[in-house]
C-alpha cells in the first residue's frame, strides 16, 4: 500500500478519526506534538478544533423548482 500525502486538514481530520475509531489511539494522544516536531509552538489537534474548512456542501436542484429572487432595484425601463 503506498502513502499519500495528505494535502487537506479535512483529511487529516478523517484519518486521525479512523485511527481513533480502530481503538489504535486515543483523543488526548493529539494533544502534544510527536517528539522532534518541526515547530511545536504551531501544532494544534485537528480533531479538537472547529471544522472551519469542511468539505463543501453540494445539493442538486431542479431546474424546474428554481425561483429567482427579484431584484432590490428594478431597472427603469
Amino acid at each position: 500500500m503506498a502513502l499519500k500525502p495528505i494535502s487537506t486538514p479535512v483529511g487529516a481530520r478523517k484519518l486521525l478519526q479512523r485511527l481513533i475509531d480502530a481503538n489504535r489511539c486515543k483523543l488526548e494522544d493529539f494533544d502534544s506534538p510527536p517528539p522532534g516536531h518541526v515547530n511545536p509552538g504551531m501544532y494544534r489537534n485537528l480533531l479538537r478544533d472547529p471544522p472551519d474548512d469542511a468539505e463543501p456542501r453540494i445539493e442538486v436542484v431542479s431546474p424546474r423548482d428554481f425561483q429567482p429572487e427579484p431584484p432590490e432595484n428594478p431597472l427603469p425601463f
